[in-house]
């Protein structure tokens, strides 16, 4: 495992990521040693970034671990323990969620491909409480996407509690069948089960529709198997499209935490008997090779993540990827406190640096001139002036891209 030179980082950003390399390969117990020793380490910081980046239950793993034997202060023993007993507690009540939600399908006859979240945790940790997250992502059938839609209202689900409060009350101003359109231009949608606070995202796509590779996913049920989550049989990606659904989703997000790589370099670990010529030419037909370059120069730069020589000879042939990889990785560690999805000019650029083929890039920019719910919810006007909207999109893209607003957060 390459070495990596964390004497430039805060000792609370180098300790996290030497227990993350510690947990992959091993071999980093005298810098975790040193770094837990350091006289400015704030152990308050250290949990607060471990929380932010997805890496607790890794940083907890890792300094229980008795071949360290650390001598840690009882307090953030206690603080360490208690935020990963509550993590193991809320992903096992989302696999519960999610296999009562599944029964529901099937009394339908919905098939639900089980991505990231409880699904990634298995194929890459090999265990569920070694990773962290807060929601259930399941792919349907497009044919299927609206359907479960309906299905899950009369199950009680409410739908659309990300939106707007605008966009909400645009959307319901809509007719049934335009409601529909809107829909099907969208990757997904979110339930949300009031009770348990728990939310599910419905996918049709696995990026947005301004990049077809990955919105139109027809092709991606000849990628699935069955694995078992929780003691229930859940239909998965098979581990060669799982390493380019992380690769491509994490290069779309502009890869915001450490977690979201671990967990790339942990399911390229764990899965050894990968088909790298197979990842790819797949990688290389779908437009999202760049992507995927992008992803494991990442995780070989931060983790020392050891790849095969065909796909070392990619990342070698790509220095502008290189480039990015690094500008990423600045970012990335030294801005880490938030993350925005809004849409931004530089967004737009990077998105159409990742693209290869002209016809996916000219598609992208048509697609953002589409109006938007938002742009609706903007200027309300009777139907026959709709055709206004397509010239009120452009202004209202420049606004967003050159002053974008902050993004909606969670209920």
């Amino acid at each position: 495992m390459s070495t990596l030179n964390t004497t430039e980082f805060a000792p609370e950003l180098a300790l996290l990521l030497q227990c993350a390399r510690h947990h992959l390969k091993g071999g980093c117990q005298q810098q975790i040693q040193q770094l837990v020793n350091h006289p400015k380490l704030n152990w308050r910081d250290v949990i607060h970034l471990a929380r932010f980046h997805r890496l607790l239950p890794i940083l907890h793993k890792v300094l229980f671990s008795k071949d360290l034997a650390l001598d840690l202060p009882d307090s953030i023993l206690k603080a360490l323990r208690g935020y990963w007993l509550k993590n193991i507690g809320r992903n096992f009540s989302l696999v519960q969620e999610l296999k009562s939600f599944l029964e529901i399908l099937d009394t339908h006859h919905i098939r639900a491909i089980t991505f990231k979240g409880p699904m990634t945790a298995m194929n890459a940790y090999g265990d569920l409480s070694l990773r962290m997250f807060s929601d259930l992502d399941l792919l349907v059938h497009p044919d299927d996407f609206l359907k479960l839609r309906e299905i899950a209202i009369n199950q009680g689900y409410q739908c659309d509690k990300l939106m707007a409060v605008s966009e909400r009350e645009c959307l319901k101003q809509l007719s049934s069948q335009e409601q529909a359109s809107y829909f099907q231009s969208q990757k997904e949608y979110s339930l949300l089960k009031v009770e348990s606070r728990t939310f599910l995202d419905i996918h049709q796509g696995i990026l947005s529709k301004q990049f077809l590779p990955l919105f139109d996913t027809r092709w991606i049920w000849q990628h699935t198997q069955e694995r078992q989550v929780g003691g229930h049989p859940v239909l998965g990606l098979t581990p060669d499209v799982e390493v380019i659904v992380l690769a491509a989703q994490g290069a779309e997000e502009y890869w915001p935490q450490l977690g979201k790589l671990f967990d790339l370099a942990m399911l390229i670990e764990n899965q050894p008997n990968l088909d790298w010529n197979s990842v790819l030419d797949l990688s290389e037909s779908l437009d999202v090779l760049p992507r995927l370059i992008l992803g494991l120069t990442l995780i070989q730069n931060l983790y020392g993540v050891t790849l095969p020589d065909q796909v070392d000879r990619h990342l070698k042939a790509a220095p502008p990827l290189q480039a990015l990889a690094q500008e990423i990785q600045e970012t990335m560690l030294n801005k880490p406190q938030h993350i925005d999805s809004k849409l931004t000019l530089n967004l737009v650029l990077y998105q159409l640096r990742l693209m290869t083929h002209w016809r996916n890039r000219v598609r992208c920019v048509l697609t953002l001139m589409n109006p938007t719910l938002a742009d609706i919810a903007a200027i309300p006007l009777p139907k026959y002036l709709f055709f206004i909207y397509y010239l009120f999109r452009p202004v209202r893209l420049i606004q967003e891209v050159v002053w974008p607003q902050p993004a909606h957060p969670k209920p």
